[in-house]
């Protein structure tokens, strides 16, 4: 059976007509007036000019930051150049040597019979001296370039010394006894005077 034919027992309503049940058409409000194009164009030029600017502005914050930087950064590696040198310059006046050499210049002298002092119980060990100083005459200290000065300003005295010895030497001859008695007072050579021409 088809599906269209109704059921037994079930009425059928007719479907009214819709050209009936519309509603009347009635005249709308006019409509308002719409908002022009320019005022739209001019809020949408300066939005896009503040996001412009402030991208600008941005732009050259962070490269200036980033200048900043550079600068910090070069100057925190010189600050540490100048740190290293000062560690190194603290670290030659520290040592032995120079210790040495200005406990030297102040006049202080090694003691060649030092008396050492035990801590726990007071005790001195060795017998104490007082030094003069020339007991140990090559412990002067000094740096590498003010000893080599000094023995090359020995050598050349020495040198200088034995030149003058030599010179000595052979400008005095030792006088023979013959020749002392044949040798008479000389007088000096006369040398003719050039005249002055007129």
């Amino acid at each position: 059976m088809s599906a269209l034919v109704a059921a037994p027992g079930k009425k059928t309503t007719a479907r009214p007509d819709r050209a009936t049940t519309r509603p009347a058409l009635r005249p709308l409000a006019t409509p308002g007036a719409r908002m022009a194009r320019l005022p739209f164009l001019i809020v949408l030029i300066a939005a896009f000019g503040l996001g412009m600017a402030g991208l600008l502005l941005l732009n050259t914050t962070l490269q200036n930051q980033e200048f900043e930087a550079r600068r910090l950064n070069s100057q925190a590696s010189q600050l540490t150049y100048v740190q290293d040198d000062l560690e190194s310059q603290l670290q030659t006046v520290s040592s032995p040597g120079s210790l040495a050499q200005k406990a030297y210049a102040q006049g202080m002298r090694p003691n060649v019979h030092p008396a050492f002092l035990v801590l726990p119980d007071g005790t001195v060990k060795g017998d104490a001296e007082t030094t003069k100083g020339t007991e140990m005459r090559y412990l002067a200290p000094g740096t590498g370039e003010q000893l080599t000065a000094e023995r090359a300003a020995a050598e050349a005295a020495e040198k200088a010394a034995k030149a003058a010895k030599a010179a000595a030497a052979t400008a005095a001859p030792a006088p023979t006894p013959g020749a002392a008695s044949s040798t008479a007072p000389s007088t000096p050579a006369s040398t003719p005077q050039p005249t002055p021409s007129r």
